[in-house]
């Protein structure tokens, strides 16, 4: 953030989030971006925000990335977890949302693209099992150093009883892990609102609790 005494401020009220201090913390950021909209970081705060427990309110998260969007129309983060949000906790993107992915695939890098085919792969699962195996591949192959990409894909094959391959893919992904949060260690540095964190922990996987990769390793 631009203004670094409100992002302080606004840290310290989500290390002990309750419904108050995400509120007053959401409070000060909105306030801030009506003086400051060309403040992206604050936007990306903010959004993160809205999926903090006890919120957990991704239809708002949705509702301020379009406005994000219409401030930066093209941001590829706000396009990215636009897509997310909407395919994982509201019902499936729209036919406006997976057509500006598509747009955004043709001008990214390969981190990216191995990102935004991972969410359209998502999207086909459930109609298109082929079109999913295809486009985790596919991310996979641009991309070979996130670990959702490989364990989404091997769990798929584990489960078709492809024991090998599934393995193996399971076992790369886990190789990609970047970051183990233990669960009996506080990180004194971490910081809830950071997007990046947020995309690593949560879209690619190369941040990852103590207890996820021990359950992942378990397909072992």
């Amino acid at each position: 953030m631009n203004d670094l005494t409100l992002q302080g401020t606004v840290m310290q009220l989500v290390k002990s989030p309750n419904e108050f201090t995400l509120e007053k913390a959401e409070e000060l950021l909105l306030d801030y971006l009506k003086k400051t909209p060309e403040d992206i970081d604050a936007w990306a705060r903010v959004v993160i925000l809205e999926t903090l427990t006890p919120l957990g309110d991704y239809a708002r998260a949705v509702l301020l990335l379009e406005l994000a969007l219409s401030n930066h129309h093209d941001n590829p983060i706000f396009t990215i977890l636009l897509s997310f949000f909407s395919e994982w906790f509201l019902g499936g993107m729209s036919e406006n949302q997976l057509g500006n992915l598509l747009e955004l695939k043709k001008k990214s890098d390969s981190s990216t693209n191995a990102i935004i085919l991972y969410l359209l792969a998502w999207h086909y699962k459930s109609i298109d099992s082929k079109r999913f195996i295809e486009l985790l591949n596919e991310s996979i192959s641009i991309c070979n150093h996130h670990v959702k990409n490989f364990v989404d894909l091997g769990q798929h094959y584990l489960q078709q009883g492809k024991t090998k391959i599934g393995k193996q893919l399971v076992e790369q992904g886990l190789a990609n892990v970047k970051l183990v949060y233990k669960e009996d260690e506080i990180d004194k540095n971490y910081d809830a609102l950071d997007v990046t964190r947020f995309i690593n922990e949560r879209i690619t996987g190369i941040f990852i609790t103590e207890g996820t990769y021990h359950s992942i390793a378990q397909l072992l």
